[in-house]
């Protein structure tokens, strides 16, 4: 009878052993995604903080809306007319047939000097 008890309490109490250790797990596992949905709180709250700050709103209007400060200066810089830019590529295309004149008998070290100086 003595054995059957002892046996019975055994039993019980690796149950218990067994659960407690399942109970552990979760609770780690949770403790983990708690630290995980806070950073990703404070970097929304940052990112929060920064729409809303008074720089991003002055980027983003001058960037969508075109505006600007009455103290700044606006520069527009137009593209080269068509003309000058053909001819600056054949200028280009003329340097680089100099360049690939010879090249298949020349080192890597001769071309890459050649290119640079």
């Amino acid at each position: 009878m003595v054995v059957l008890l002892s046996g019975w309490v055994l039993y019980l109490s690796s149950k218990q052993v067994e659960r407690n250790q399942r109970i552990q797990e979760e609770v780690s596992s949770l403790e983990t995604e708690a630290v995980k949905i806070r950073r990703e709180n404070e970097t929304l709250s940052e990112k929060i903080q920064y729409f809303s700050s008074d720089d991003f709103r002055e980027q983003e209007a001058k960037k969508k809306l075109g505006l600007k400060k009455a103290e700044e200066t606006v520069v527009i810089i137009k593209p080269q007319p068509e003309q000058n830019k053909e001819e600056g590529n054949s200028f280009v295309m003329k340097q680089q047939a100099s360049v690939d004149v010879g090249k298949e008998n020349m080192p890597n070290y001769k071309k890459w000097w050649k290119i640079f100086f």
